[in-house]
């Protein structure tokens, strides 16, 4: 703890006002017992530090804490309760039923978490379609921040007719919405609302355990079967909100129950690190039942006992020497499904996935072309395959600024020209919408910019955002003489290609450590004969550009038709 907290008022030196501020060790996490100051250790840097420059994009509105709030959109209170009563109560909800009962929940546990139906216009092709749709209501407790701040939240919404504010225990904070007939087809209603948990009003407040499944269906299954505190991700593997890590604080066991696939097992190992790797226990099934038990729903449909799986859960191996029988699970299931572990696909290039197998997090690729041969359009193609894919992309764009990258993936998404789609009455706010459900973040720095501070950025978005893949394009504007390369080292001046090899061997430790895959854009070399064909060679710098990369691609120009060839694969040699 530190004696000092910045964000108390004047202490007036009095001994108890000290020594009132605490750090977790593990995470970072703070607290003042004093001041009620609380948030991520990457919330203390910002306000002590001032590093208000690597926010990174889209922001979103949120808690923090004891949840002091900025500008919070509620969903209608009303409204939102109404959608349990039309689920069971409605004929025009015979889908949604019909859909639950293959599901196995019964109706006391469905109307227990609030599960509810309704029907909502998401945009399909370029138009808006009214369908029937799920929602899945996140609470907000008055438990969960000032009862100043609650009152001050019920009084906005339209519970604001009762008696005393101070009767309402609860409020809906955020709706999740599915569509039934296009699972892909979800929103979270309000947009830019707050963050919460599926099924945390159910959570007794005695509670010091709680089990945390990756979709909502798990966590009411694993309810419905043990009467275990459980509550579902907002994001599935894909995100864990830090605004949403300060209320699991009070819990000394929490057991990730994860999809047993390879996105799911790598989001229980990163939100393992963000929630406390001691307190944290890793629910699977055993090998051998593993293909009829994808997750906790499919389990408890296939007769599996919940409660023996939770109580077989394990903390993440921590060892540095491991012997066979620990890894035997893992290597098991890679053997028997090994299309999950050769990387990320990308689905407009076939053949180059054929060749490289994929992107696999924890390496480092190099990217390199001419001048105009079309490589930041490319990497945004990659980046919404990618992105639909269902990964979390992070855009470092140094020479492209955001507006014009984002326009030239509209552009690309929509598979039109922006001027024919607009033409539509819905055609573009349909596109953008459906562009904005994307897992895409961008940075906002622009031109020569110090690679620490990029690496700040990369680090919360990994750490907030769970950013998984990072695109810097790229390394010589990032660099440029307004930053880097103007510094000194040992006395000596410290030229581009020192600079180039500093943020290089930062980079490759990055991806490696945080287990992230980079993709970084060098320009080549002036060559002499320009009309010969780019080699490895080719890139700008020293030999450890290449060296320190598991995948080299240069894109080729030659008689007016354009390549991509992979000249380095590391994971297994393929190039071509």
């Amino acid at each position: 703890n530190m004696k000092h907290c910045p964000f108390c008022h004047d202490t007036k030196g009095k001994l108890d006002n000290l020594w009132k501020l605490y750090i977790g060790i593990e995470g970072g996490a703070f607290y003042c017992h004093r001041c009620e100051a609380q948030g991520s250790w990457y919330d203390f840097k910002r306000k002590v530090g001032g590093h208000d420059h690597y926010q990174i994009k889209p922001p979103t509105n949120s808690y923090n804490g004891k949840n002091s709030f900025t500008s919070p959109n509620i969903p209608d209170q009303v409204l939102a309760r109404s959608y349990i009563s039309r689920l069971f109560n409605s004929p025009s909800a015979s889908k949604a039923q019909d859909f639950l009962k293959k599901r196995g929940i019964s109706k006391e546990v469905l109307q227990s978490y609030g599960v509810g139906s309704s029907v909502y216009k998401f945009p399909v092709g370029s138009e808006y379609k009214s369908l029937e749709c799920l929602t899945f209501p996140w609470y907000l407790l008055r438990s969960d921040m000032s009862s100043d701040e609650f009152d001050g939240l019920v009084s906005r919404s339209n519970f604001s007719n009762v008696s005393n504010v101070a009767e309402v225990e609860s409020l809906v904070s955020r709706i999740k919405v599915r569509a039934i007939d296009y699972k892909s087809l979800q929103r979270l209603e309000p947009a830019g609302g707050l963050w919460g948990l599926f099924g945390w009003h159910t959570i007794p407040s005695s509670a010091n355990q709680i089990v945390i499944t990756e979709g909502e269906f798990d966590a009411m299954a694993v309810y419905q079967e043990t009467k275990y505190p459980t509550v579902s991700l907002p994001n599935g593997c894909r995100n864990l909100p830090v605004e949403i890590i300060s209320l699991l604080e009070r819990f000394e066991i929490i057991y990730l129950w994860m999809d047993n696939d390879q996105p799911g097992q790598e989001g229980a190992a990163k939100f393992a690190k963000k929630l406390g790797e001691r307190r944290v226990r890793i629910v699977r099934p055993r090998a051998e039942e593993s293909s009829k038990c994808k997750d906790a729903n499919e389990a408890m449909l296939n007769g599996k006992n919940l409660m023996e799986m939770i109580e077989a859960a394990q903390p993440i191996q921590r060892e540095d020497i491991l012997m066979f029988s620990d890894l035997k699970d893992k290597v098991m299931h890679e053997i028997q499904n090994p299309d999950e572990y050769v990387g990320k696909a990308l689905q407009s290039f076939p053949l180059l996935t054929k060749i490289i197998k994929g992107f696999r997090p924890g390496e480092l690729s190099v990217f390199t072309g001419g001048t105009g041969v079309g490589k930041t359009t490319m990497l945004s193609q990659m980046s919404l395959d990618l992105a639909k894919a269902g990964t979390n992309v992070l855009w470092g764009s140094f020479e492209v600024q955001n507006t014009r990258l984002i326009k030239k993936m509209l552009h690309q998404f929509g598979r039109k020209p922006l001027t024919e789609i607009s033409k539509k009455q819905q055609g573009l706010p349909a596109l953008m919408e459906r562009f904005s459900q994307l897992p895409l973040l961008f940075m906002s720095f622009h031109g020569g910019t110090e690679v620490d501070l990029v690496l700040e950025a990369m680090d919360y978005a990994v750490y907030a955002n769970d950013a998984s893949h990072i695109i810097l394009d790229n390394l010589q504007f990032m660099i440029s003489s307004s930053s880097t390369s103007n510094k000194y080292l040992g006395g000596l001046a410290w030229n581009k290609f020192d600079a180039q090899d500093v943020a290089m061997e930062k980079f490759r430790k990055f991806a490696t450590e945080r287990n992230v895959h980079i993709t970084l854009v060098i320009h080549p070399r002036k060559e002499q004969d320009e009309r010969m064909p780019l080699t490895m060679t080719s890139v700008f710098g020293s030999a450890k550009m290449t060296q320190e990369a598991d995948l080299v691609f240069i894109l080729q120009r030659a008689g007016g038709k354009k390549s991509i060839e992979v000249k380095k694969n590391r994971y297994d040699g393929t190039v071509g």
